[in-house]
């Protein structure tokens, strides 16, 4: 199974350009892109919203999305409203409290998609987790988050805007005999942390990748970046492709 992964899109309002960037271009072209990578669906990593939760920008990327030929998936980053984002792509069922989360089998394969939004998850969400993951440890996972789940050496984010319960995610993820995947955004960054059993594929966004080894917030490039995630009989692989 072929997964597109397109993250931090980071729309504005229409006819805004941010950073002298058109957002809302680069988000359709990275769409348009899908017509070459063929994959079976799509994920949205979050950060829909450059600033906040707007229901108008999420409608916008809904009618966009809902076009396309393939399944999709969206979660939330720290960008965006979880509870409106839910209500405007009819996923008031997945809603827990104020947090969006769901699991799904892709091709068989099992998927969590968390609610990292707040740079943490709440007990209740850990609960849900520790369940799943203490029912899926025969097999092996995939989880969508937008946070990365521990540094990756991109010493801005690092330091600023990290996932405040690395350490919790690790202990849970290293008491399992599988191997976990995640597959997350938020860093702006292409990169691959192995820890143990655990592999962390961070992905690039559609509006500016950033430099790793600085710790003032610096743009690298504009480069749009999308990331295909392959879950095959032989384990998973991925690709980043930029536009």
């Amino acid at each position: 199974m072929r997964i597109a992964f397109i993250t931090d899109i980071h729309i504005g309002a229409e006819g805004e350009k941010l950073h002298g960037i058109d957002v809302r271009q680069n988000f359709l072209n990275a769409l348009d892109f899908l017509t070459n990578l063929k994959p079976n669906c799509l994920v949205i990593g979050g950060d829909l919203c450059n600033k906040h939760g707007d229901r108008s920008i999420y409608e916008w990327v809904k009618k966009q999305l809902d076009e396309l030929p393939i399944p999709y998936y969206v979660i939330s980053g720290n960008h965006d409203d979880p509870v409106m984002l839910a209500d405007v792509f009819k996923k008031d069922h997945d809603l827990h409290g104020n947090e969006l989360y769901y699991a799904l089998p892709l091709e068989g394969r099992p998927a969590l998609f968390l609610d990292s939004s707040k740079g943490e998850f709440s007990a209740e969400q850990w609960t849900w987790l520790r369940d799943y993951l203490t029912a899926l440890r025969d097999n092996n996972v995939l989880i969508i988050m937008h946070y990365p789940p521990l540094p990756a050496d991109v010493e801005f984010m690092d330091t600023k805007y990290p996932f405040r319960q690395s350490d919790e995610f690790l202990e849970l993820v290293h008491e399992l005999p599988c191997h976990v995947t995640v597959v997350c955004g938020h860093y702006h960054v292409e990169k691959v942390v192995q820890r143990g059993n655990l592999l962390v594929l961070l992905s690039p966004s559609t509006f500016y990748q950033m430099k790793q080894d600085t710790p003032e917030f610096a743009v690298d490039n504009y480069r749009v970046g999308i990331r295909e995630v392959n879950l095959t009989t032989h384990g998973t692989t991925s690709a980043v492709h930029y536009l």
